[in-house]
């Protein structure tokens, strides 16, 4: 296996993350993957030997109208974002109070400058919350720059100088391996802005890949450029010695292990892009249905047609046409099936149910006097997140100190809050708040007494009702099959009167 190589069950996850990943950035991003989405089934024209220069012209021609037609299939589509506004929803969740947190003197710096270039400690937890909310899986180095002589009060204070926290996404984690002793290697990519040949104003990108592995019971960082050459290699020491362990700290939405986690919004992200599809065929389809097609009867030969109707057949408006008697023209125009939009709301109804049980607690149904037991099997996978990230966070704090020779780990605390609003919410209204998340509308009356006290809105209800009347959005809005419906009732009240 070559260091840059990757795993199937790499391969097999990655796949997953690109879908979330886009269905959270929205329809541009969701475009760039459609080979990943069941296309519309347009007949194929090849090219073959046996054929024509008139024949391979027209097929060539064929093929041309149904790669546009593809292409105006998905721009038609409106990409309807559940994902991201319920990722926003719980990763605020967590957010809604700060995280309580207790540094010794040594790691104060921390709190300002946590990875070296200013970004705080908060954030870094905040970025950790997010990939494992969205994918299950993200990494942090702890690592410090090499310096040749003790570091100054003043450096150390800096962070510039001190242990840091390196980030890594779930797609930089390339291998990882364990052994009886625990972790032992893991490979990561990193992605730098190199001088391009040499150049002092034009530069590349270029991969580069870390490979923290153990040798003889000692952590060895090395570092290898793209054509698997090393070009540097860190022995990291840790309380005056070598270090005995790789200090890398896996974060999952299971576990923080290097196994792979489920991802928590995969399944919200699937049925998002689904929904898409749907659209896009929904939108299809009324664009063809909703243009009729002009049929004409008519005794005349064409010349006859052509020297009564120069300029050919005119159906607009005001259009002039001249026929025999008898001759008649006709609009053929097909039913709207109500059976996309049918599925559509289902779909919308699964991503609210979905995101719903991010958050909701595995023990909330119990046989009467049931004891609630505050397990890891028993809280919501939102909260067993937030534990997740707060125990990672602690651990990675404490080699930090490790790093600068302080072994008093104990007085490290970083709890992340786990108390969430929709805690005392039953099904119904934890279902009522992820569909007006999903929906990005403020819910109605019923629901804003709820709103206020959960600290989604100060609004008075006469203020939410001035603020709705003024958005562009259409709070009314009814569905597709509701306004097919409703226009085949006035088309027959209209022929009823008519008669």
């Amino acid at each position: 296996m070559k260091l840059f190589d990757k795993t199937d069950q790499y391969n097999k996850y990655t796949r997953i993350y690109q879908q979330i990943r886009a269905a959270i950035e929205g329809k541009h991003a969701v475009i760039d993957i459609v080979s990943c989405l069941p296309a519309p089934q347009y007949k194929e024209y090849g090219e073959y030997s046996y054929m024509t220069d008139e024949q391979r012209s027209h097929a060539n021609r064929c093929a041309a109208q149904n790669a546009l037609r593809t292409q105006s299939y998905w721009a038609r589509g409106r990409f309807f974002n559940a994902t991201a506004r319920t990722k926003e929803s719980l990763c605020g969740m967590v957010f809604s109070n700060e995280p309580e947190v207790d540094l010794p003197a040594s790691v104060e710096y921390l709190e300002f400058n946590a990875n070296g270039q200013y970004s705080a400690l908060r954030e870094v937890a905040q970025k950790a919350i997010d990939e494992v909310v969205c994918l299950g899986r993200f990494g942090v180095l702890v690592d410090m720059p090499y310096n040749e002589t003790r570091l100054t009060r003043a450096q150390q204070e800096s962070g510039n100088y001190s242990p840091r926290l390196i980030c890594y996404k779930a797609e930089q984690i390339l291998y990882a391996r364990k052994d009886d002793y625990g972790l032992a290697e893991v490979r990561l990519l990193e992605s730098k802005e190199v001088p391009k040949d040499g150049s002092l104003y034009e530069y590349e990108t270029k991969d580069f890949l870390r490979r923290l592995v153990m040798i003889d019971g000692v952590y060895v960082n090395q570092l290898f450029d793209d054509n698997e050459k090393l070009i540097q290699e860190v022995t990291p020491i840790v309380n005056g010695s070598p270090s005995k362990e790789i200090l890398f700290q896996f974060f999952g939405s299971d576990s923080n292990n290097c196994d792979y986690s489920k991802a928590p919004l995969y399944d919200l992200a699937n049925i998002n892009l689904g929904h898409f599809v749907l659209d896009c065929d929904n939108r299809d389809n009324l664009h063809f249905h909703g243009q009729g097609t002009t049929v004409v009867y008519t005794g005349m030969d064409s010349d006859q047609y052509w020297d009564l109707n120069p300029n050919g057949l005119d159906t607009g408006a005001k259009g002039v046409n001249l026929f025999d008697q008898g001759d008649k023209v006709e609009v053929l125009q097909i039913d709207a099936s109500g059976a996309i939009p049918a599925e559509m709301e289902k779909d919308e109804q699964r991503m609210i149910y979905i995101g719903a049980q991010i958050v909701q607690n595995n023990s909330s149904n119990q046989t009467l006097g049931a004891k609630k037991i505050e397990t890891s099997a028993s809280t919501s996978t939102l909260k067993r997140i937030a534990n997740n990230v707060s125990h990672g966070m602690e651990t990675c704090i404490g080699w930090c100190m490790n790093m600068l020779g302080d072994s008093n780990t104990e007085q490290v605390s970083y709890k992340i809050n786990t108390e969430f609003f929709t805690d005392e919410m039953d099904a119904q209204k934890l279902a009522l708040h992820f569909q007006t998340v999903q929906g990005g509308l403020m819910p109605k009356s019923s629901y804003w007494e709820v709103a206020r006290q959960a600290g989604l809105t100060h609004l008075s209800n006469d203020e939410i009702d001035d603020e709705l009347n003024e958005s562009a959005l259409d709070v009314n809005a009814e569905s597709e099959e509701m306004a097919r419906l409703r226009a085949e009732n006035e088309a027959l009240k209209e022929q009823l009167n008519g008669e």
